[in-house]
């Protein structure tokens, strides 16, 4: 699926619904994404839960207790220490996101890597489309380990499960910034597409010296991106996918300067410039 340009809904499509949630992705389906990019983390119970945080961001959730949410308590809302029948009443998408002002508000749930799979695969189904890419990122931080969740191998070995139950990791990238998972990830799941996702000031040589093995995909933050990487990318035959690019203007130097696809949070603006032959 990455021999094409491929266009990643961020979080779903965050700039238009809420981040990370069924809606969200079944609207980046709609709009045309190749894959639904999307975070994750793991609940007390073991499951894999579709979150960018392991706790409860107090920009778009509500708390289950009635309190209100801030940046100085949200931690103390730590998605490992619940189980998902918990997790599964908290409302993180009605209040909207106050950073994302095209976002249309709606009462929306954190689901289950699986669940969100079974809804996608009948979603695409049911409509005669093209079966979705999925392009999951390990939210690990090696410090937190036992505080917000499992440590390398057995948090990559959870992800990897439901994705080999799923039967969808043929048409799945496991991406991660953390080293450590990229190489449990790589050795438990070889046949699994990587993305290395980066944001320092190393050279892409480094970074890639760094892991310790080629991976097929290099995701830096497009700011990053200059023309001595791509060159260094074609030598190698690595693709860049960066993230997460917003503005047309954007999209459209980067993809001139033969990035293989991109996440963003409004994947409807990458479509049209694709589509619409503005490249030409």
């Amino acid at each position: 699926m990455i021999d094409q340009f491929t266009i990643h809904g961020h979080r779903g499509c965050r700039g238009l619904l809420p981040e990370n949630t069924i809606p969200a992705f079944h609207k980046a389906i709609d709009i045309g994404c190749h894959f639904l990019e999307m975070d994750v983390v793991i609940t007390k119970d073991k499951q894999v839960l579709v979150s960018h945080e392991p706790w409860l961001n107090h920009e778009i959730c509500t708390a289950p207790d009635g309190k209100v949410l801030t940046l100085e308590n949200e931690k103390q809302y730590n998605l490992y220490d619940m189980t998902y029948d918990q997790i599964r009443q908290i409302d993180c998408g009605s209040i909207g996101h106050p950073r994302f002002k095209e976002q249309r508000p709606m009462p929306a749930y954190k689901p289950l890597l699986s669940d969100m799979i079974d809804s996608m695969e009948a979603y695409t189904k049911s409509r005669g489309l093209v079966p979705v890419g999925y392009n999951i990122e390990l939210k690990r931080v090696p410090e937190d380990d036992g505080v917000f969740h499992p440590g390398a191998e057995e948090f990559s070995k959870l992800l990897i499960d439901v994705l080999r139950a799923k039967k969808v990791i043929n048409r799945s990238i496991f991406q991660t910034f953390d080293i450590e998972c990229m190489q449990v990830g790589h050795r438990i799941a070889p046949e699994l597409l990587q993305s290395f996702l980066v944001d320092n000031d190393n050279d892409a040589p480094t970074n890639i010296e760094n892991l310790g093995y080629m991976p097929p995909i290099y995701g830096p933050y497009f700011k990053q991106i200059d023309s001595e990487m791509m060159a260094f990318a074609n030598s190698v035959n690595l693709k860049v996918i960066p993230w997460t690019v917003n503005e047309e203007s954007d999209m459209l130097r980067l993809i001139k300067m033969g990035i293989s696809g991109l996440i963003s949070d409004y994947p409807d603006r990458a479509v049209k410039i694709i589509t619409t032959g503005i490249l030409d």
